[in-house]
C-alpha cells in the first residue's frame, strides 16, 4: 500500500512537471520545439497557443499569390483576426474579410489549425509586416513579414552583339532579386530551347554540338552563362534568358564573315542609304514622266 502511494506521488510529481514545461515553452515562444515539447503543449494546454514553426518571413514576386499560414492549436471558439501594421487595418475577423481590396481573401479547411491569408497578384506595395490575432484576454498576436519583390533577368552587355566567325561568345544572365528559390534559367535561340549535349568521339548529336554549354551557378546572386566556341554564322539570331521565376531577358548576336565588323555596319548602313536614294529617284522619274503623258497640251487644228 505504501508504495503504492509513493508511486502516485511520483506519477502527480512528474505530471506536474511537464504541464509546467509545456507552459514555459508557450511563454516563452520559441521557434526550436520538439515534436515531443509540442506533444506535450497539446496534451496539457488548454488554452489557444501559436505554432511557431511556421515561416514567418515569407518572400514572394509581384504577381503572384503571397500566401501567410497563421497557425493556432486549441483555439476552442476563438478566432484569428489579420491586422496590416503599417496602418493597423483589420483585413479580416474569423472568414470575415474587412477591406475593399478583393485580392485580400481568408481560408481555413474545415478543423484545420491553420488560418492562410491569401493575397492575390501581389504588389511591392503589399509588402509589410502582418499580424495575426487571437482573440483571447489578454489578445494573442504574432507577426509575419511579407517580402514582395520583382525579380528581373539580365544579359551583361549590349542588346546587340557583333562577334567574327570562328571566335568565342559567351552571354552570361543574371538575377539579382528575388526568393533564394529561384528555380532555374533556361536559354532560347529563337523559339528553339538551348539544349547542350554531351558527344563521344564516335557519337554524333542532332541537337547542340558540345562547343555549347552552360554553367548556372548561385554566388550574390543566380548566374548563367551560355558558352559558344567557334562561332558559326548559324549561331546568329535572339537569345533569350528564360528564368522559371523572373521576366526574361534577350540580345541579338551577329557572327559576321568580316575582320571589320564595325565596318560592315557602316557599309551595310550606306548600302540601304544608297538603295533608298535610287528608290526615290525611280520614284519622282516615273511621277514626271506620268505627268508629261497625261498632262500635256493638245493641238489646235488649223
Amino acid at each position: 500500500m505504501q508504495s503504492a502511494i509513493i508511486g502516485g506521488l511520483f506519477l502527480l510529481a512528474n505530471l506536474h512537471f511537464n504541464h509546467h514545461k509545456a507552459k514555459g515553452i508557450i511563454n516563452g515562444g520559441g521557434g526550436g520545439a520538439s515534436s515531443q515539447q509540442h506533444n506535450i503543449i497539446k496534451k496539457f494546454s488548454p488554452h489557444p497557443y501559436f505554432d511557431f514553426d511556421v515561416p514567418r518571413n515569407i518572400t514572394t514576386r509581384v504577381g503572384q499569390t503571397a500566401f501567410i499560414n497563421c497557425r493556432v492549436e486549441q483555439i476552442g471558439d476563438k478566432w484569428v483576426s489579420w491586422i496590416r501594421k503599417r496602418d493597423l487595418h483589420i483585413l479580416s475577423a474569423g472568414m470575415v474579410v474587412y477591406t475593399s481590396d478583393e485580392r485580400y481573401q481568408v481560408t481555413r479547411s474545415e478543423k484545420s489549425e491553420v488560418w492562410t491569408m491569401q493575397i492575390k497578384f501581389a504588389q511591392q506595395r503589399d509588402a509589410g509586416a502582418y499580424e495575426c490575432q487571437v482573440n483571447t484576454v489578454p489578445k494573442m498576436s504574432m507577426t509575419f513579414q511579407l517580402n514582395v519583390v520583382e525579380a528581373k533577368a539580365l544579359i551583361l552587355g549590349p542588346t546587340d552583339i557583333y562577334v567574327k566567325i570562328g571566335s568565342a561568345v559567351t552571354l552570361t544572365c543574371i538575377i539579382t532579386q528575388g526568393p533564394h528559390d529561384l528555380g532555374t534559367i533556361y536559354w532560347y535561340r529563337g523559339t528553339n530551347i538551348i539544349k547542350p549535349t554531351e558527344t563521344h568521339p564516335n557519337e554524333t548529336s542532332i541537337a547542340y554540338p558540345p562547343r555549347i554549354s552552360v554553367d548556372l551557378k548561385w554566388t550574390e546572386a543566380l548566374t548563367s552563362r551560355l558558352k559558344i566556341l567557334d562561332a558559326k554564322l548559324s549561331d546568329s539570331g535572339n537569345y533569350t534568358c528564360m528564368p522559371t521565376s523572373a521576366e526574361a531577358s534577350s540580345v541579338m548576336v551577329h557572327v559576321l564573315n568580316e575582320e571589320n565588323p564595325a565596318a560592315m555596319q557602316r557599309g551595310g548602313s550606306i548600302a540601304r542609304h544608297s538603295s533608298t536614294t535610287w528608290q526615290l529617284y525611280l520614284l519622282a522619274a516615273a511621277v514626271t514622266l506620268f505627268a508629261r503623258i497625261y498632262y500635256r497640251p493638245s493641238r489646235r487644228l488649223t
